[in-house]
């Protein structure tokens, strides 16, 4: 019989006779294994209950996680919220720019936001706004091309005005109402606030809310 086949031999054993170790209980601090953490060997009966300590530990760590992402989570929510009602309470295209431009940052500790629109803007006032500045079809169709927000490092398409300083990472969000009509850019100046496996459920809403308050002040078709 070789080795191999002798260990499943014993391991079927024990398998069918869970009562072997309860016969034989201080063969269980005989058996000596090494240590998973270093420092030498120690019994099959500590080495069971540091395995089962470190599977608590383990546990008790990701619930830690999902709490913590819940309490992010919610406090994301709710300063969406409170960025939504200051929509709604502006009265022009300039007052919702205003809001986006230094409200947006300010709410979500962003470095700097780029919105740009390519339809006219109702009020005449609004048209020597720079977010209505020409936009090549090449980042037209970059956007348009997204089925979710962009998020990670800057990609080729973002222009020198974009932000007053370069961004570490951003998140490009397209703004739609019937179709694309622009897009709003989200900078950070740390490389890992946005990257390319984070959600964008709540990115996803953020473009929704300001698209529907952007459109009641822009010829759409």
């Amino acid at each position: 019989m070789s080795e191999m086949e002798q260990m499943d031999e014993i391991k079927a054993y024990l398998k069918n006779h869970p009562e072997f170790f309860e016969e034989n209980a201080a063969l269980l601090a005989d058996i000596h294994l090494p240590s998973p953490h270093g420092g030498g060997t120690i019994s099959l009966a500590e080495r069971q209950q540091l395995a089962q300590r470190d599977k608590i530990t383990a546990l008790e760590s990701r619930f830690s996680e999902l709490v913590l992402n819940a309490q992010q989570n919610n406090a994301i929510a709710t300063k969406i919220h409170a960025f939504n009602v200051r929509l709604h309470r502006a009265k022009s295209f300039d007052a919702i720019e205003q809001l986006i431009s230094h409200d947006l940052p300010e709410m979500f500790d962003l470095s700097d936001t780029c919105l740009r629109i390519w339809v006219q803007p109702l009020e005449q006032s609004s048209h020597a706004n720079l977010v209505f500045s020409e936009t090549s079809e090449v980042i037209k169709t970059w956007v348009a091309s997204r089925a979710q927000p962009y998020c990670g490092k800057p990609p080729a398409i973002v222009g020198e005005d974009w932000f007053i300083e370069p961004a570490a990472s951003l998140a490009i969000i397209g703004l739609h109402q019937a179709s694309l009509f622009g897009f709003l850019a989200l900078a950070s100046d740390s490389d890992s606030r946005f990257y390319e496996e984070m959600g964008t459920d709540f990115l996803n809403k953020m473009s929704e809310l300001i698209s529907a308050a952007l459109s009641r002040h822009l010829e759409l078709s």
